[in-house]
């Protein structure tokens, strides 16, 4: 989709982040850039330079094995998630089924940078309620290797979260760019959802607004495997 671009000339501290990006540092070119790959690549011009991106088809889910194969409706998924956790963690880990399940109409990205093999994906909770947090109703890491077998640092490339639109007034699709100490975040709103996407500082900027504008419904990313 087609996303007017605001830029906001201001510095967000890393605290502003959350817990899902602590540790958040740099990272080299050629980790960003990755190998070489038989996925169908996306050339976008920066300055002179140019970022490969890649399509999300042949990605890792490394949740997907979680939950039921099939349908289920949005109240039964977000019972079954939260009973997977042990109910005082808020991040439990979901595959996109589900998460395309207890959020209809949530969107993905279907580029991202080449040297991305692996996404992992959370229902984020509030506790109290067992309910989804509707600042952080759910969460994708972007990975350059298997999850975890590196620091976040060095093999964290990008991380979405999703929350619920609670404001009816938010501008829809206009994109709000904030340049942080360790990368880029972006902001935008986009039906009954606000996202936030968070690039390290080895992301080009024109690579990070690429994967905000090029969005599709979650749900058909389900079908791609």
């Amino acid at each position: 989709m087609r996303r007017t671009i605001l830029l906001l000339s201001c510095v967000v501290l890393a605290s502003a982040c959350g817990d899902l990006l602590s540790g958040v540092g740099d990272l080299s070119a050629d980790i960003v850039h990755g190998g070489a790959t038989t996925t169908t690549t996306t050339t976008v011009a920066t300055g002179g330079a140019s970022l490969r991106l890649k399509g999300i088809t042949g990605l890792v889910w490394v949740n997907d094995s979680l939950g039921a194969t099939t349908d289920r409706g949005a109240d039964d998924t977000i019972i079954a998630v939260w009973f997977r956790g042990n109910q005082v963690n808020p991040w439990v880990q979901a595959s996109r089924r589900e998460i395309a399940n207890a959020l209809p109409g949530i969107e993905f990205p279907e580029l991202v940078p080449e040297g991305v093999t692996h996404v992992t994906s959370q229902l984020v909770f509030d506790t109290v309620t067992a309910s989804l947090d509707p600042s952080t109703a759910a969460a994708f890491g972007f990975w350059v290797a298997e999850p975890y077998t590196l620091p976040r640092t060095a093999g964290q490339l990008a991380v979405l979260e999703v929350g619920i639109k609670t404001f009816a007034g938010d501008p829809d699709d206009e994109i709000f760019s904030f340049q942080m100490a360790e990368g880029r975040q972006l902001t935008w709103t986009h039906g009954d959802f606000v996202y936030q996407l968070f690039c390290r500082t080895g992301v080009s900027e024109d690579g990070c607004f690429a994967m905000a504008q090029a969005t599709i419904p979650l749900d058909l990313v389900v079908a791609l495997r």
